[in-house]
C-alpha cells in the first residue's frame, strides 16, 4: 500500500509542468538584408509611391563544380547511347569445373539450338553455359522447356543484360 503512495507520488512528481524556452535571452538578428530595398519616388503628379527595386536574375553556377557534374552527365549519356541494361532471363546448361565437359554442352547446344547462341562463361572456379537473351517470361519458360528434353539439369536464371540500338 505505501508502495502505491510512493509511486503515485513519484509520478504526480513526474509530470509537473516544465517552463518554456524561448525569449528569456536578449538575442535578435537583422534579417533586413534579405529585404528588398523600397524607394519613394514622385511621379509627375506630385504623389510619393514606394517601388520594389528588382533584384538581379539567378545566375547559373560557373567553376569545377558545374563542369564535373557536366562531364558525369555526358559519360551517363555515352553509356545510354550505346545500349541499355535489361532484365530478362537466360537460360544456363551446365556449370562445373571442367572446361572441356563446358565445350562439350556448348557445341551440343549449338546443334541443336544455334538461334540461342550460347556461350561459355567463367566464373571461379566454375564454367557455366549460358543460352538465349529473353525478355519475356513466358517465350523464356517455352524455350526451356523443350531445352530441358536434351539437358535435364537446364536452369532458367534471372540476369541483366546489354541491349544495343542501331
Amino acid at each position: 500500500m505505501r508502495a502505491n503512495r510512493l509511486i503515485i507520488l513519484f509520478f504526480l512528481g513526474a509530470c509537473k509542468a516544465t517552463t518554456p524556452t524561448g525569449s528569456t535571452g536578449s538575442y535578435s538578428e537583422d534579417l533586413g538584408i534579405h529585404r528588398p530595398v523600397m524607394i519613394q519616388s514622385e511621379n509627375e503628379e506630385g504623389n510619393n509611391e514606394e517601388q520594389e527595386v528588382k533584384t538581379e536574375p539567378y545566375k547559373p553556377l560557373t567553376g569545377h563544380i558545374k563542369q564535373e557534374l557536366d562531364s558525369i552527365s555526358k559519360v551517363a549519356f555515352e553509356q545510354n547511347r550505346e545500349g541499355k541494361y535489361v532484365d530478362g532471363y537466360i537460360i544456363q546448361v551446365y556449370s562445373g569445373n571442367s572446361r572441356e565437359d563446358a565445350n562439350r554442352a556448348r557445341s551440343k547446344m549449338s546443334t541443336f539450338y544455334p538461334e540461342l547462341e550460347p556461350k561459355v562463361s567463367w566464373h571461379q572456379p566454375n564454367f557455366r553455359v549460358k543460352a538465349g537473351k529473353f525478355t519475356n517470361r513466358l517465350k523464356a519458360n517455352r524455350v526451356h522447356q523443350q531445352v530441358k528434353e536434351e539437358f535435364p539439369r537446364a536452369l532458367l536464371l534471372p540476369e541483366r543484360f546489354l541491349i544495343k540500338y542501331e
